[in-house]
């Protein structure tokens, strides 16, 4: 379990690093009036360092090798968008790191690996929310529109 938490910590930090190479320096001049859980996340990654970056970065070639392997150019993943109900509004800090950590570990597959993604939401089960994600490799996203396209009609009959 440490390793997993290593790995996503991993994931997180590259995530932040490559948002603050990108956008601090807008968030810095117009500073943008962000809800508290974002506006922590923001602050966090305008401070992230690079010290450990090699690391994040073979994570992600890593993780796009492995994903590479599975799809190869003609396969599709399916997977939930989320692992988990959406939390309750006033949840503990440590529940919602811990939620907030298990999402990500999914929320951020694309994001990380440069694989496209389509999450499609299917309904809902006892009043909440329910959602497939789907992966395809690197450049492919014709091919995913496509087959989101062709299920499209069948979807939409359910």
């Amino acid at each position: 379990m440490k390793l997993y938490f290593d790995r996503f910590n991993n994931i997180i930090m590259k995530l932040r690093y490559e948002f603050k190479n990108n956008h601090s320096e807008w968030v810095l001049s117009v500073k943008p009036d962000l809800g508290p859980e974002i506006a922590e996340r923001v602050w966090k990654a305008l401070h992230t360092t690079d010290e450990k970056i090699d690391i994040c970065y073979s994570l992600k070639i890593e993780l796009r090798a492995a994903l590479n392997a599975l799809l190869g150019d003609s396969s599709i993943l399916a997977m939930p968008t989320v692992p988990d109900p959406p939390p309750k509004l006033q949840v503990e800090p440590t529940t919602r790191d811990t939620l907030n950590a298990r999402a990500f570990s999914l929320l951020s597959v694309a994001g990380v690996s440069g694989f496209c993604q389509v999450s499609i939401p299917l309904g809902t089960h006892d009043g909440l929310p329910i959602a497939v994600s789907l992966l395809a490799n690197h450049g492919l996203d014709g091919f995913l529109l496509n087959f989101v396209e062709s299920i499209d009609t069948t979807l939409k009959r359910q």
